[in-house]
């Protein structure tokens, strides 16, 4: 099978690639070239900028694929540009959305693929859900062999994902400084955390199988921790106690509008994920990488060298604002 990633680096298309090319795949990468880190060279790589559609069209040449699956389109201009790009040239194209998709405030923490898509408080999410229809106009009109994969939080080495940001160092960072952190809420919301390992299981196994052409399918593990434990796990990898300080999230959203849209959008409701669907389509689809052995393996990727513990100085500048603004609240409400 003939297979194209359109990024390939990345946190989720990177292990993707790994399990590809395990399956004894041909693989295809699509990008700039600059992450050199994570090159594969059983992997071709076609250099070119997917936003420049006759650069990437002469990247391509003659080829045609099984599937195209395009890890870094969000918004319904750039599908278009894939859409008039890989039309004739894939028997499946893959669209990766996101489950922060779905109904917010939720009307149930269960969710499923027949779940309603609507999201106020967060653009990212609203551009995910127009992505989606616009594909499956696409499908319903020319048959177009869409399939739509929606991913939870997932993360991989190197990955630690906090209630803030994931892909850098910033909060274990004020973890091992003896800093305090924000977890928002009361830190009980149940959240499901999936190793991009097990994504890849379940992403690859889609490749190929007609039974997924014109489906959306969650991709998710089975795991689901409180965040409160989440930070826990964290710490305990990092040899450390947290500081934690819990903040409404609709605090944070005043203090921080932009993060607000994070929290009020996706992490602030306790969210289960049901993947009997993805089970039918991929029997071998299951949680492998527990949360506690996940996270361990990222401290120490991270650990190991100082150049991996990049800190986000507006992340930090964030949660500064926020425990200073939740201290003059509380300092007022107690007189």
């Amino acid at each position: 099978m003939r297979l194209l990633f359109i990024g390939g680096t990345g946190n989720l298309s990177y292990e993707t690639s790994l399990r590809a090319l395990a399956k004894g795949y041909e693989l295809f990468h699509l990008n700039r070239g600059r992450r050199v880190d994570r090159s594969l060279e059983e992997v071709t790589t076609l250099y070119a900028d997917i936003r420049d559609p006759e650069a990437a069209r002469a990247a391509l040449g003659e080829l045609d694929f099984d599937a195209v699956v395009d890890f870094i389109a969000y918004t319904p201009e750039q599908v278009r540009l894939d859409l008039e790009l890989f039309e004739g040239r894939t028997s499946q194209y893959v669209f990766i959305s996101s489950a922060s998709a779905y109904r917010k405030p939720p009307a149930s923490h269960v969710i499923s693929e027949s779940t309603p898509l609507s999201n106020p408080f967060w653009s990212y999410s609203r551009d995910k859900i127009a992505c989606e229809l616009l594909l499956k106009e696409e499908w319903a009109r020319t048959g177009f062999p869409v399939t739509v994969v929606r991913p939870s939080h997932t993360y991989g080495l190197g990955w630690i994902p906090t209630a803030w940001s994931s892909s850098d160092f910033t909060v274990p960072a004020r973890m091992l400084q003896g800093k305090e952190i924000v977890v928002h809420g009361d830190g009980q919301s149940l959240w499901t955390l999936t190793h991009a390992r097990d994504f890849a299981v379940g992403l690859v196994g889609l490749l190929g199988n007609p039974a997924a052409i014109g489906e959306t399918v969650q991709i998710t593990g089975d795991e689901a921790l409180t965040w409160e434990a989440i930070h826990g796990a964290i710490a305990a990898a990092l040899g450390v106690t947290p500081r934690i300080v819990h903040v409404p999230s609709d605090f944070i959203a005043e203090v921080d509008p932009e993060m607000g849209e994070h929290f009020l959008g996706d992490k602030s409701w306790s969210a289960l994920f049901d993947c009997s669907k993805l089970k039918r389509l991929v029997p071998e689809f299951r949680t492998t990488v527990p949360f506690a052995e996940g996270v361990r393996e990222s401290v120490a990727w991270c650990l190991a060298d100082p150049d991996r513990q990049r800190i986000n100085p507006d992340i930090d500048a964030s949660i500064e604002r926020v425990l200073a603004a939740w201290r003059r609240a509380m300092a007022a409400a107690q007189k």
